[in-house]
C-alpha cells in the first residue's frame, strides 16, 4: 500500500538490481520548495526493501544517508544493488537521482529471516 499510495512505480526488478521511482507531490516538498528528506529517504527505502525480500523475507536494520544537493524535479528514482550477501546479512547501496545528478545515497542492512536458508 506504501508503494502505491506514494505515487511509486517499478522501472527494473531483477534478483541483483531494483529500480524504482516516485512522482513528486505537493506534499513531498519542504518549506523551501526542494524535495523533502523524508520524501528522498522514502523511496530509498523502498528500493532496498524490494531488493532484499526478493528471494525471502528479511527486515531493515539500519541505514545511513547522504545527501548531497537540493532537487526540485518532477520524479525521484532510487536505483538499489548488493554490497554483500551473507549468511544473515544483506548490505545494499541505494543511490537516489534527479536527472544525472546524484542526489542521495545510503547504504542499508537487513536481517535475513529463517526461511531464507531453507
Amino acid at each position: 500500500p506504501y508503494f502505491a499510495m506514494n505515487d511509486m512505480e517499478p522501472v527494473e526488478i531483477r534478483k541483483d538490481f531494483v529500480e524504482i521511482r516516485k512522482k513528486v507531490n505537493p506534499q513531498d516538498i519542504n518549506s523551501n520548495g526542494f524535495w523533502h528528506g523524508a520524501t528522498i529517504y522514502g523511496v530509498i527505502d523502498h528500493a532496498f526493501a524490494i531488493l532484499v525480500n526478493i528471494e525471502g523475507h528479511a527486515v531493515g536494520q539500519s541505514t545511513n544517508i547522504n545527501y548531497y544537493r537540493p532537487r526540485r524535479g518532477e520524479t525521484i528514482p532510487a536505483k538499489a544493488r548488493f554490497i554483500n550477501v551473507s549468511r544473515s546479512l544483506y548490505y545494499v547501496n541505494v543511490e537516489a537521482y534527479d536527472g544525472d545528478k546524484m542526489v542521495a545515497s545510503a547504504t542499508c542492512t537487513a536481517f535475513r529471516l529463517a526461511e531464507v536458508h531453507k
